[in-house]
């Protein structure tokens, strides 16, 4: 892990109800601002849910192990992101938003805040591309009235042209390893 954790939301200045995209180039970079992502909500009261490949949340969970205590860590809710976004084998935008709804609805009902941190993978599939525009598109409206900070990481290897300007268009700022900024976004 890097000298010092530096904090996403004070670097970033992120707030509720921003939906982010977060262009992932450098792997201990991400790890780092995921743990700062993740502290800076401990910070906030707030419940996280954290949408992670097996091979990196034990690596992201081994430095929240040092930094926070057992009780801290019963509010990271982890979940494995092949079954999140892969549930019923593929990735189907209305199947993924229902399983979001029914995990966050305990949030809502204790009237708990919360953020999100997504990664987001998939296989080689050429429909994907309109599949992550119908979630993003989802996710845009929703956040917002959630009132939670969602960041969204996709890797920027896997990413065509084409995607990541969807991805551009679906949120409301870019987030790389070292820096965020709001994005703007033409008018049709």
């Amino acid at each position: 892990m890097g000298k010092e954790i530096v904090s996403v939301q004070d670097k970033f200045q992120l707030s509720k109800g921003d939906h982010v995209f977060y262009y992932v180039e450098e792997l201990e970079r991400y790890i780092d601002n995921a743990v700062s992502f993740v502290m800076d909500g401990m910070e906030q009261g707030d419940q996280i849910l954290l949408v992670e490949n097996e091979r990196l949340y034990p690596k992201i969970l081994t430095h929240l192990e040092k930094l926070l205590s057992k009780e801290q860590l019963e509010n990271v809710h982890y979940v494995n992101s092949f079954t999140f976004y892969w549930k019923n084998g593929n990735f189907h935008p209305p199947t993924i938003l229902d399983y979001f709804s029914r995990i966050i609805n305990p949030f809502l009902e204790k009237d708990l805040s919360f953020r999100t941190w997504g990664h987001i993978e998939w296989r080689d599939e050429t429909e994907i591309i309109s599949d992550i525009k119908e979630y993003e598109q989802a996710i845009e409206q929703l956040v917002p009235q959630l009132k939670a900070i969602s960041v969204c990481a996709y890797d920027a290897p896997r990413l065509s042209d084409s995607l990541k300007d969807v991805l551009m268009n679906c949120h409301d700022y870019l987030m790389t390893d070292n820096n965020v900024s709001p994005i703007s976004r033409q008018s049709n």
